[in-house]
Formats: structure tokens, C-alpha cells, sequence
């Protein structure tokens, strides 16, 4: 019985060991329905909800010691764990602070932001990459003030090597002369490597997370194949999480 209890307690400081490598941003948020497009996205997020994003810039600025951090990635281990939608709370409210903001749509399984601003789909970023038009003539108005959007442009067969050309990187240069901040949707890091490839590229990456559903060994591969490719991972957001659930019973689930 002695034992029994000795590996129970091994292995719950083992799993602490982990969240606490893996969590480094607060707090959790608790969004739950999809944007549908600019102008309702904006009704959508409380006072309280605003609160937490702008605590969410602050953690970022706390985490990167001083270093100036203008290009991020947001992804998820996993699909449907609420990454755009985060992506985009948190552009509207750095919007709402009078910053610039530009978003790119690099998630070319599954692209999300022409919908969401009612936007052209086709004259985006792949038509960027393949050389066929400059950076301006791609940059798409929002019915939000300083929120710019890169659509994905039209379908790619091979995504990683768009992020890996040394073109792609100039590209990225002069997105950074154009807002305070860019940020790169991108689809989910454990069945794609397109998420892979852009992680080397940016300052930092944003992992977001649904709380009480994705296990923490999938979250902590995710992780391990950022940096393994020279990604910065500057924190974890835990999304809809709910209500407590004790970590011995979620380890059971």
C-alpha cells in the first residue's frame, strides 16, 4: 500500500513538473461561439473578457524580459480548440488600445478570416509567395479601426515550403514595418507541419489549449515539435474552461 501511495505521489509531481513547463500565461478565457463577422465580433467580447486579453498582452511583455515582440503564431495542439477565435479576440482588443494590427491567414487547411471579415478569399498570401502581387496589394480594411487582414489567397499543395523560402522571411520583414503587431493564424501543429515550418520564423509562438479536454501529453508534444524547430513558445492559453475539475479525476477521464 506504502508503494502504491509513493508512485501515486511520484507521479502527480511528475504531471506538475509538466504543466508547469508547459503554462506560462494567464489567465484562462472562456470563449465558446465562433465569430461570424467584424462588426457582431466586437459585441461579443465582455468588459471581463477584454480585461483578460489585455492581461494576456501583458504576460507576453512580462515573458519576453524587455525584447520586442511584433510577429506571433497562434496554434493548437489539436482542431476546434478555439485558436482563431483567441487570435482574433486578442487582435480586436489590441485594436481597441489604438495599436495596429495586421492578421495573416497562414492556416491553409482550413482559412477562417475571410469569413469572418466578409472578405475576398482569392489575392492573399500565396498569390504574396508565389511572387504575382507586392505585400499592399494584399493588405485588406476591416470594419475595425487598425485591424488589417492577409487572406490565405488561393489553395497551396505544399504550404512548409512557402514559410521556409528566404523570400517568405523579407515578407515577413515588411509586414513588420506595416503595424505594431503581426499575427499568423495557422492550422493545428500535431497533423500538419505548415505550423511548424512558420514557428522559426516569428518572434514568439502562442499555444492555445481547451482546457479539460486536450491531455496534457498531446499539449506537451505539440510543444517539444515547436522548439524543436526553433520556435520561441512565449506561453500556453487554457480556452472554455469551465469549472475546476481535480487533477486526479482529470488524469482519469
Amino acid at each position: 500500500m506504502a508503494k502504491t501511495f509513493e508512485a501515486l505521489m511520484k507521479a502527480e509531481e511528475e504531471s506538475q513538473k509538466r504543466r508547469e513547463k508547459i503554462i506560462a500565461l494567464e489567465p484562462r478565457l472562456d470563449i465558446h461561439r465562433p465569430l461570424t463577422n467584424g462588426r457582431e465580433s466586437k459585441l461579443k467580447i465582455s468588459p471581463q473578457i477584454l480585461e483578460q486579453y489585455r492581461q494576456i498582452k501583458q504576460n507576453i511583455q512580462k515573458t519576453t524580459s524587455g525584447r520586442k515582440i511584433k510577429t506571433l503564431l497562434f496554434l493548437s495542439p489539436s482542431q476546434g480548440e478555439g485558436n482563431s477565435t483567441i487570435l482574433i479576440n486578442f487582435a480586436i482588443t489590441l485594436t481597441l488600445e489604438g495599436e495596429k494590427v495586421l492578421l495573416v491567414d497562414a492556416n491553409f487547411k482550413n482559412p477562417s478570416f475571410h469569413h469572418v471579415f466578409d472578405l475576398e478569399k482569392e489575392n492573399g498570401l500565396t498569390e504574396l509567395a508565389l511572387g504575382k502581387v507586392a505585400l499592399m496589394d494584399i493588405v485588406k480594411g476591416t470594419s475595425f479601426k487598425n485591424l488589417f487582414v492577409i487572406t490565405s489567397g488561393m489553395a497551396h499543395s505544399n504550404p512548409p515550403s512557402i514559410f521556409d523560402s528566404k523570400s517568405f522571411l523579407l515578407y515577413i520583414e515588411e509586414m513588420k514595418t506595416q503595424a505594431d503587431w503581426v499575427m499568423f493564424d495557422a492550422p493545428h501543429i500535431n497533423s500538419y507541419d505548415d505550423s511548424i515550418a512558420l514557428a522559426a520564423r516569428v518572434d514568439g509562438v502562442i499555444m492555445v489549449v481547451e482546457a479539460e479536454k486536450t491531455r496534457w501529453e498531446v499539449a506537451e508534444h505539440a510543444k517539444q515539435r515547436v522548439e524543436n524547430s526553433n520556435g520561441k513558445i512565449l506561453g500556453v492559453i487554457l480556452n472554455k474552461r469551465q469549472s475546476h475539475v481535480p487533477d486526479w479525476l482529470y488524469k482519469r477521464l
